[in-house]
């Protein structure tokens, strides 16, 4: 198995167990032959197992793959006839019942080859299948029911809705998400050269101090959106977001928005249809180095970061952080270090090293006092590539 050296202190303690030398292997993942490991053990001073060791550890037994693989049918039986009643009595899943009741049952679970849900992973299937139960329960009597709400009956946790899982339930549902169940709105707070119209305006962003809010759902379904920005200037933290909304010049030219932490797939929808150039200032960090790799997808565009330099990273204030936090950051900078933003590769190299975070907020008097320049900098830039935007219609 591969084992993670976060430390020095592991390195060493594993190294001696093992004997050899660890310390190179700090920030990666270690080979360990667990048949070695269980002579090294054996041999040892306590003369104990490797499956004696996991037991003083762990206080559990060390199961065979035999005992492990019948564990986990028995599991997947279970499930598996909880989702074959759940099935029962509902008309529409009638079909989808005799495919499952036809499946087998092993120690690694597959939907049906035929399943109306479209997917070929069980932890996607199997939620799907209980939303879908449900909810046609309730349309059958006539009940409309909310997206959270059902997440909640279904998955026992109201937060647990993914896109995958939208699809499946979806299809099972016969209909689109947003038609099967009512989502709250959610309000995208931005500011700049944006105006809402419907007959008259209904809202300026170019005159809100600092920010507005508007209905993601609601821009969408009433009225139009008039935007002649230069371009789009996502922030990832709402008091960094609000610091440059009340900068001088940036939003009379710039559309700046909130990221919302993580952008939702209505902010998504919201600026892939202003077909605008877009920048974006994140924490100088592994996952703000992922965030702007999921706005380029999801906008299906390039997208320029501000603000996040090497420079700047090495120079700046380090978040403390355990090792374990530090080992997960590691890892998901090593996996853009090559695939990543091109722009950004350089600093995700170097977070892969050390997996330190340098939050945005602490490099205010580094960043805002250049911010114009470098938005013009980059409107000259797309100027010279003929990319000079004209007013967006929503």
């Amino acid at each position: 198995m591969r084992i993670p050296i976060p430390d020095h202190r592991t390195a060493s303690e594993l190294g001696a167990i093992l004997g050899r030398r660890l310390t190179g292997h700090i920030g990666k993942n270690t080979q360990v032959d667990l048949g070695k490991l269980d002579q090294i053990l054996r041999a040892g001073p306590a003369q104990l197992s490797l499956p004696d060791v996991i037991v003083a550890l762990t206080g559990e037994q060390l199961l065979q793959k035999q005992v492990q693989r019948a564990t986990r049918t028995a599991d997947n039986q279970q499930v598996w006839q909880e989702l074959l009643d759940l099935m029962d009595g509902v008309p529409q899943m009638a079909s989808e019942r005799a495919l499952l009741a036809k499946s087998p049952v092993g120690p690694v679970q597959h939907p049906p080859d035929d399943t109306a849900a479209s997917t070929t992973s069980w932890q996607v299937y199997e939620p799907a299948i209980r939303a879908a139960c449900i909810w046609w329960r309730a349309h059958n009597n006539g009940r409309r029911m909310a997206a959270r709400q059902l997440a909640g009956l279904a998955f026992r946790d109201t937060k647990k809705w993914t896109d995958q899982r939208r699809v499946a339930f979806a299809n099972l549902a016969q209909r689109r998400f947003d038609q099967a169940v009512d989502e709250a709105d959610i309000p995208i707070k931005l500011s700049g050269p944006l105006v809402w119209k419907f007959q008259d305006t209904i809202a300026h962003a170019a005159t809100a101090r600092p920010w507005i809010g508007l209905p993601a759902q609601g821009i969408r379904t009433l009225g139009y959106i008039e935007c002649d920005a230069k371009g789009i200037l996502v922030v990832e933290n709402m008091e960094a977001f609000e610091k440059v909304c009340l900068l001088d010049g940036i939003t009379e030219r710039w559309l700046c928005v909130w990221n919302q932490g993580n952008p939702s797939r209505r902010l998504m929808r919201f600026l892939a249809d202003l077909n605008l150039m877009v920048a974006a200032w994140c924490d100088l960090d592994a996952y703000g180095i992922r965030m702007i790799a999921n706005l380029e997808k999801g906008l299906g565009r390039s997208v320029t970061p501000v603000g996040m330099s090497l420079a700047l990273w090495r120079a700046g204030t380090k978040l403390l952080q355990t090792d374990q936090q530090l080992a997960w950051a590691r890892d998901v900078a090593a996996n853009f270090s090559t695939a990543g933003p091109v722009s950004l590769r350089e600093l995700a190299v170097a977070i892969a090293e050390t997996g330190d975070c340098c939050e945005q907020e602490t490099l205010y008097e580094q960043v805002l006092p250049t911010l114009d320049a470098t938005l013009r900098a980059f409107e000259q830039s797309a100027h010279g590539l003929g990319e000079s935007p004209a007013v967006a219609h929503v």
